[in-house]
């Protein structure tokens, strides 16, 4: 069978496991399963046994509802491709917003100490690594298996940058810049997100206790009273700029928020004179 009437099949399967742009995802596997580049697969091959058992085997773990990035092991951010699995968040394409305010400020100041707290697969943190090399880079995590990925991405990527198992920036003494991604879904709200996020990714990486921004506030607690980093910017769903803000605030920070690229209040920024 050809490669696109094998992606009509496969996006009816998908279709009926609830999947969305299942038309989309459907070419995804079996450009995967194929290995074939877009303008192969438009050119429309036939499929030999091997890459068509592959495809099966792709179909039947997406109509489960596992995130494609998963299934393939791999997520691009910031122009680099980065291994993932369940152990850690899969990177969004609104959270280069947050490297964007990170980079701006090592630019202030190129070899800042910069912090990535929560690192996850280490996307954040090397990114920095990778664009601003006169920086000490370091991400710290609370999970052993995703600092375990991270330490893979950084082999790879960027050797200079270091990670740490810690909570927080307790394991730290100093920080020019902490940049941070931390889970700040309200507990009862996570159950009802899309079934790629709430039964795949990580629940740790998501529960932010009951207003979501448990630790969020407490980030901001410990740079207030104890790094005091020339910046502190954190990534935060929509709407929550405004309380986060406000507790900064009460800390003596100024504060400012960035706006990503749908012009959604997404990054809220800390100094601390």
């Amino acid at each position: 069978m050809s490669a696109r009437a094998e992606a009509a099949r496969a996006a009816r399967s998908l279709k009926a496991a609830r999947v969305p742009d299942a038309a989309f995802e459907a070419e995804l596997l079996v450009r995967t399963a194929a290995g074939l580049t877009r303008p192969e697969y438009f050119a429309n091959p036939d499929l030999d046994g091997e890459a068509r058992e592959r495809l099966e085997d792709l179909i039947r773990r997406r109509s489960m509802r596992e995130p494609f990035a998963y299934i393939t092991g791999r997520r691009e951010f910031f122009g680099r491709e980065f291994a993932v699995t369940p152990d850690v968040l899969i990177p969004r394409p609104e959270t280069e917003t947050l490297v964007e305010v990170g980079l701006a400020e090592v630019k202030r100041n190129p070899n800042a100490v910069v912090v990535d707290v929560g690192a996850g697969s280490g996307a954040i943190a090397i990114s920095v690594a990778v664009e601003a090399p006169q920086a000490t880079v370091v991400g710290v995590d609370v999970s052993a298996t995703a600092l375990g990925v991270a330490r893979g991405n950084a082999a790879r990527l960027a050797p200079s940058v270091r990670f740490v198992r810690g909570n927080l920036a307790d394991a730290l003494g100093h920080a020019d810049v902490v940049l941070a991604n931390l889970p700040y879904i309200p507990s009862r709200t996570v159950l009802t997100l899309e079934p790629e996020v709430r039964d795949w990714e990580p629940r740790r990486a998501l529960d932010g206790g009951p207003d979501g921004l448990d630790l969020v506030r407490a980030l901001i607690d410990d740079c207030a009273r104890r790094l005091r980093p020339r910046l502190l910017a954190l990534e935060l769903a929509v709407g929550q700029d405004v309380a986060v803000s406000r507790y900064g605030e009460s800390l003596g920070a100024s504060v400012s928020v960035v706006r990503d690229l749908a012009g959604i209040e997404r990054v809220v920024c800390f100094r601390w004179a």
